[in-house]
């Protein structure tokens, strides 16, 4: 694959891993499928406590997280309203960020946006969600629990050869739409299964100054999650990403979470591709809440031991008390 804009004034050392990068891809291998332009959406993972288990929450009530991962997740908001703030630099040369909140609707329904931002001049993207979850029916088998239902509507912008270079310079932009659906279903007491279908519906449509304007497909996935959580202090959770494009490969996320004393957790993970090839990492994560009046701040990291560069990811949520 060749790199189709020209770039002068930056880092010599991107321009190098540019092709490996988006050739191999990240946590979200597939999406260098979207665009001609390397790098298209290429989703690294958001979120320090989701990436510390290696992604495998699709079964879990992650807050305002969820919004990134199952918008069924929403409803694990357990006070009125949280925000979560992340920040990665993947490969020490790309930062991404991602604002994320949610708010209580009563006691069935969760509202949640997540924001995501990554690059620079060169290449620019944004991806804003606005989804919502609901607590829409009490499982026969479980009187004491509901099966939540979530749905979320995705829009992507970029923006690429924006940076000084030399004549010729490749310039251009990029919108598209999407959907994600999710349901989380209580099995017994200690196990909650979990479905999500990503990008339904989508596309991206390009305008580039030298192939014009052109549309291409959103490639879509199904992922489904099961979660066992015995003693609330331990639980384990076991995601199987399946592709719907031949030549995507599926992937199979392992995470676990070990709760101390109700205000610490340490996690690990692994994921790889289904069949095995060169994509393959291994996570490990800490966090701790700290009280601050009548608010909670969580401070999570993760370190990801990636195929192509280690990364370190950090987040910060908080969730105000009752006003």
């Amino acid at each position: 694959m060749s790199c189709a804009i020209r770039i002068r004034h930056f880092p010599t050392s991107l321009i190098a891993v540019i092709p490996f990068v988006f050739c191999l891809g990240g946590t979200d291998a597939h999406a260098q499928e979207i665009s001609d332009i390397p790098a298209a959406f290429v989703e690294i993972g958001i979120g320090a406590r989701p990436m510390g288990m290696a992604g495998a929450v699709t079964a879990r009530s992650m807050g305002a997280e969820s919004i990134f991962w199952n918008p069924a997740g929403l409803s694990g908001v357990g006070t009125s309203r949280q925000l979560a703030v992340t920040y990665g630099d993947q490969m020490g040369l790309i930062p991404y960020s991602a604002l994320s909140g949610a708010v209580r609707l009563g006691d069935d329904y969760t509202l949640g946006v997540g924001l995501i931002h990554s690059g620079d001049e060169a290449l620019t993207e944004t991806t804003v969600l606005v989804g919502i979850s609901r607590a829409i029916v009490t499982t026969p088998w479980l009187p004491s629990a509901r099966v939540v239902a979530g749905a979320s509507a995705r829009t992507r912008w970029a923006s690429f050869g924006n940076n000084d270079s030399t004549e010729g310079q490749v310039s251009g932009s990029a919108f598209g739409a999407s959907f994600d659906v999710g349901f989380l279903v209580p099995l017994i007491e200690s196990v909650t299964a979990a479905v999500r279908a990503r990008d339904l519906a989508g596309s991206l449509t390009w305008n580039s100054s030298v192939r014009g304007s052109y549309e291409e497909n959103v490639p879509p996935a199904l992922t489904f999650g099961l979660m066992v959580d015995p003693r609330k202090t331990v639980s384990l959770e076991l995601d199987l990403d399946k592709s719907l494009r031949q030549d995507n490969p599926d992937r199979l996320m392992i995470g676990a979470e070990v709760r101390i004393l109700e205000i610490a957790s340490l996690r690990g993970g692994y994921l790889r591709a289904l069949p095995p090839g060169e994509l393959e990492e291994y996570t490990v994560g800490a966090g701790t809440d700290i009280p601050v009046g009548s608010a909670t701040f969580s401070v999570d990291f993760a370190y990801v031991f990636g195929h192509l560069e280690n990364t370190m990811r950090f987040s910060l949520r908080v969730a105000p008390g009752q006003s």
